[in-house]
This record gives structure tokens, sequence and C-alpha cells, in this order.
């Protein structure tokens, strides 16, 4: 198979396989109302099922070589965006990065700015500080007049969607010890829900329900500990039998280390309206080194390789939970007793799938650990057998049987080399090269096609190399215990960096991919007109591609670095619009005298903007 490679960087892969399939039948689709209008985008993902998918089609294959620029607004924070706008009417709701600003702008008006509302952070440096990886927010959400959103420091706010005055105010993180909320707001009925960040500070992870009308506490549930406290209950009835027994999520742990578990919720969450059911992913176990969460250097695989003893159930999980009560119906521990950072904040594609001749309510998931999954969203059961789409060598599959992943032993993490070599005699070191490294793929958004039938994903090419060390928790200080151990391994085709691939969750494999040779991992959005769009974070490009193909069929410079995804919308004039911020934080890109004229980090500078394109208006 031949490859092109141009100066942006970029590897076009011919089309694999072209599928005819025919339009999948709808999974949950969001609010009422609002959210069945493509003329508008209410919250992140575009509807409760996590497609991020608009059927709007006045921009298509067809025209897109005519996309243009609309208009622009400088935004004015040097910080990286990973938020998309909202739409509503002729309004859009854009929130910022540090300090979390949310501003509504008149489309009618190409953007001049109707209200802003700057919430007060009491301590925005301390904030900073607690942060994982970024002064982030991840959304805005919408609902009855109401806009409903996070700031860094954990403030959930209701406001007035016309007039942008605070209806009420709640807490939900308590920033000394190093929560933080960067994740999206799901509502759903009365209640608006909210994760918290700092699994990398051994915080607890925990969702939490607020009422809608006035802010007031309804339930918080934890991903690990008493079952009271993680609302385990009569109705939780998980399909694999290592989470059938009294205690899952608190006996998986050793002594009281599930205090310090990690397992936070900072990504997307879906909904299955039929169902009542919500849907997310936790982050890394707490601490990354393994020995603080079992029996210091006891490692229990069975036959198989599958991990028997202390789990730590519910980090790098998934988590189903009813709606109204908290309660948690089902959950699957995708990589237990994780010493890898394999959080799971990426959406669970809601969709229904026709497999073996039968339509299935599937939650599909292309996870961070590299493997491809397809749940049944009622009852947790893998549909079919997990396939890697990104290469891991920590283990080789998924037993059916027991829903445990077949462990190497080799790339289990040790504290003292004298453990290790128990089970891997010839072991001379405690530093573990693995993959994929740090993610095979990260929070970075989706996208579902109910025309293609493919999911789209932006990935990562990576490997990694860790040891584990000792150190004592410390309320809101680093609680990793890890350090790199020198070079990491070269991941089989090391040239290439990310890709974006087209996947048939049904056949389970690559339709197409593109691959980039730069870092290009950014969120990505499908529309009814066959295309995806998607921003180039390290070459300063916006670039559609056709949905079908693979095929890059529009670009248009900006000069500026992407987080976020897409969205479009129709605006007041009945003209369909794509919009998109492009933002750098300041001090991250070095160019130096001898910096090459078309280098990507002269792409990639400081400062935020939106970029509003269109097809030009019909001629009278």
């Amino acid at each position: 198979m031949s490859l092109s490679t141009n100066r942006r960087g970029w590897m076009s892969i011919p089309l694999l396989s072209l599928l005819c399939v025919p339009a999948v039948p709808g999974a949950a689709i969001a609010q009422e109302g609002t959210a069945g209008d493509p003329a508008q985008w209410v919250m992140p993902n575009a509807n409760y099922a996590g497609w991020n998918y608009s059927p709007l089609d006045q921009i298509n294959v067809d025209n897109v070589e005519q996309l243009a620029m609309a208009w622009t607004m400088q935004l004015g924070i040097h910080d990286s965006y990973e938020a998309s706008p909202l739409v509503i009417g002729d309004t859009m709701y854009i929130v910022t990065p540090k300090p979390n600003y949310v501003y509504a702008l008149d489309l009618v008006r190409q953007g001049a700015i109707k209200w802003e509302f700057r919430p007060e952070i009491p301590d925005p440096e301390t904030t900073q500080r607690s942060a994982c990886c970024g002064a982030q927010t991840r959304g805005l959400t919408y609902d009855d007049g109401r806009i409903f959103y996070s700031t860094l420091d954990g403030q959930v706010f209701a406001l007035d969607a016309e007039t942008g005055d605070a209806i009420w105010q709640a807490e939900n993180a308590n920033i000394g010890i190093g929560e933080t909320v960067p994740g999206m707001p799901l509502v759903v009925g009365d209640k608006v829900i909210v994760g918290v960040a700092g699994g990398e500070r051994g915080v607890r992870g925990h969702v939490t329900a607020y009422s809608t009308d006035t802010g007031r506490f309804r339930w918080r549930y934890y991903s690990m500990g008493p079952n009271n406290e993680v609302g385990i209950g009569s109705r939780f009835e998980p399909f694999y039998p290592d989470d059938r027994v009294p205690n899952p999520a608190l006996d998986t742990w050793f002594g009281d280390s599930w205090r310090r578990g990690g397992g936070s919720v900072w990504g997307w969450f879906t909904y299955d309206a039929e169902l009542n059911i919500f849907y997310y992913g936790t982050s890394n176990c707490a601490p990354w080194n393994p020995d603080y969460r079992r029996e210091w250097g006891v490692v229990e695989l069975d036959e198989d390789g599958g991990l028997t003893g202390y789990r730590n159930n519910y980090c790098a999980s998934i988590l189903a939970r009813d709606a109204d009560s908290g309660e948690l119906i089902w959950a699957y521990n995708m990589t237990p007793q994780d010493q890898w950072d394999l959080d799971e904040p990426n959406t669970n594609i809601l969709v229904d799938l026709e497999i073996n001749g039968e339509t299935r309510k599937a939650l599909v998931r292309p996870a961070r650990n590299g493997f491809f999954y397809v749940f049944d969203r009622a009852t947790g059961e893998m549909l079919l057998e997990p396939w890697m789409f990104v290469y891991n060598d920590i283990f080789d599959g998924v037993n059916m049987e027991t829903g445990r992943p077949r462990y190497d032993m080799t790339k289990m993490m040790f504290t003292d080399l004298e453990d290790r070599q128990k089970y891997v005699p010839d072991a001379e070191n405690i530093a573990i090269g693995w993959c994929p490294g740090i993610a095979a793929r990260n929070w970075q958004n989706d996208a579902f096609s109910p025309r293609t039938g493919l999911l789209y994903t932006p990935t990562s090419n990576s490997c990694d190399r860790l040891r584990m060390v000792e150190g004592d928790y410390v309320p809101g200080n680093d609680y990793t215990l890890r350090e790199r151990g020198g070079n990491a391994p070269d991941p089989p085709n090391a040239e290439v960096v990310n890709e974006l691939q087209a996947n048939d969750p049904v056949a389970g494999e690559t339709v197409w991919r593109i691959q980039f040779t730069t870092a290009n991992n950014a969120p990505v959005m499908a529309t009814g007109g066959d295309l995806l769009f998607q921003g180039g974070p390290n070459e300063g490009v916006v670039r559609a591609i056709d949905a079908r193909t693979g095929d890059i069929v529009w670009t248009f410079r900006t000069g500026s670095s992407f987080r976020n995804s897409p969205i479009t919308y129709l605006g007041p004039d009945g003209r369909q619009y794509v919009a998109i911020i492009g933002s750098q934080r300041a001090g991250s890109v070095q160019v130096t005298d001898d910096t090459e004229p078309d280098a990507p980090d002269r792409f990639r500078r400081a400062g935020s903007a939106l970029y509003v394109f269109a097809l030009p208006p019909a001629r009278n």
C-alpha cells in the first residue's frame, strides 16, 4: 500500500473497504424540543447519545470547496479551549478556560456580545495548581432557558440564558484536596449531574446531582468504597462474575486504599432516555503505583492471564447509573488494577446496532487502553469480542466468559525488583516499557454518523517507560508515585504520531485512516453532508474530510492550534455554519532563529479566536 506525505505532515491511506451501510437505528436523542432541532447545538457532543453529529447537509462533499470565512472574533484568552460553543436560537454561548467566563454572542450581528458572566474564583492559584492538565473546562449545556456549567474550582452555576444572571450557585469540589471540575454537566429531567477530577491527587471520584431549579443537593455517589457510598443496592446487576460479589467496590481494594482511589469523573456523559440510565467512564486508579492498592508485590492471575486479586473497582471503568436515583445499575472494570494511567474519560457512544440479525441497544467505546468494545447498554454484556484498534502490549484480548483482560505478566508494575523477579525471573529492572503509552486515545470527542454507520476517532500511537516509587499521601499534592524510567520503546509504525480512524463497530475493523507524522489528535464532528470537520492542532488548519473515503476535501489555515470540536448550526439567515475555536496557551511554543519557515510551531501562536465558516450566500 503506498503512502503519500505532504509538507503538512499527514499521510493519506487508500480506503480499506467502503461500507454500504443503511442509516443506523437511532439511539437516545437529547433534550426534547431544543436538541431535536438540528438548527441548534444545545449540549456537548450534540445529543444524549454522544454522536457529535448534525443532520444538516447544506454543506456537503459536493460544495465544501466553496466554504469560506463568514466572520471571526478574538476571544482574548491565552489558553487552550477544549469546550465547544453552544447555539440556541440566534445566540451562541462560549465558555473560556481560566478564568471560566461565559459569553453570549448575537448571531444576527456576527458575534456582537449580548452579555458576559464572570464568576468569582476565590483562590485561582490553588485551583490551577490542583488541576492535572491545564485550567480547562469542557463545556456548557442548555435546558429550559438556562445555561449550566462548572468552573474549574467546582462551582456549579445555572445562568439565565437571556440575561446572563446567575439563578443559583452550588459548591461541588474541595480544591484543598485536589478536586477540580473540568468536565461537562449533564441535565436530565430536573437534575444537573456533575463529576469531579483529581485522580493524580488521590481524590476519590464521585458524581453529584443538583436540582436544576434551585441548585439543591440531591445525591452523591463515589466510584469506590462501601456499597451505600457507591450506590450499590438491589438494582445492581453486573454481567460478569467478578462484579457479582457482596462488596465489589470495597473488597477489591487493599485496606483503606479505596479512600484515595482515583476513579475521578472528568469526561463526557451520555444518557438513554428509554432505560433512564446515564453512562460515564472513570479516571486512573490512585496512586499509579499498584503496590499501594494490593498486597505489596503480589499479583494474582488466573491461567488465562485474568487478574483475580485486588482488581480496584471502579477506576478505569464504565459506570451505568439510574438518572433519577443515582443507583449503580452495572459497571465494568476495563483495566483492572490500572497501573498505566489508563483513564476512560472518552464518550460512551449509544447506538442501536444490528448484530447477528438482531437489533441491540449498544454502547460503543474505543477505549484508552487500545481496545474497541461494544456492550449491551442495558446489561453491560460485551456483545462482540473487543479488538485492538491501537497497538497494546499490556494485554492481548479479553476472556469473553469472565470479562477479564488477559494480562502479560512482564508488563505488570512493581516497586521492588525482587518482587518483580518472583514472576519474571530474568527481569533486570523495575522500569517497564509499555504501549499504548499514556493513551491509545484520550478525551477528544469522537463522532458517529448514522449515514455511514462508522465511528470516527482521533487516536495516538505511543509507548512509555515508567518505574514505580514510594511516597506518602499528602492532601492536594501529586499522588502518582511513579517516574520516568528511561527512553520509551518505539511502537509499530513509529513515524505515525496520530491517526483519525473510521471504525466499523459491527465488523470490528478500521475502514479508513489518516495518519499524521506530527501531533494531530483533535476532536472530530460529523454531518449529514457526509463530512467530518476537525481542527489540526499542530498545523493551524481546519479541515473537512469525506466521511466515506477519508479524503481531505477542504482546508483553511488559521495560524492557531485546535483542541475543541467544531459545531454546526443554522444561522438566523437560514444558512448552515461551521464554528470552531482556535487557541494556544502562552509560552508553550518555541520559535527560534533556525526554525524552518513551514515548521508547525510557526502556526501555533498564543491566543484564541472563534472562526465561523459558511458557503457564499445564494445570488438572487
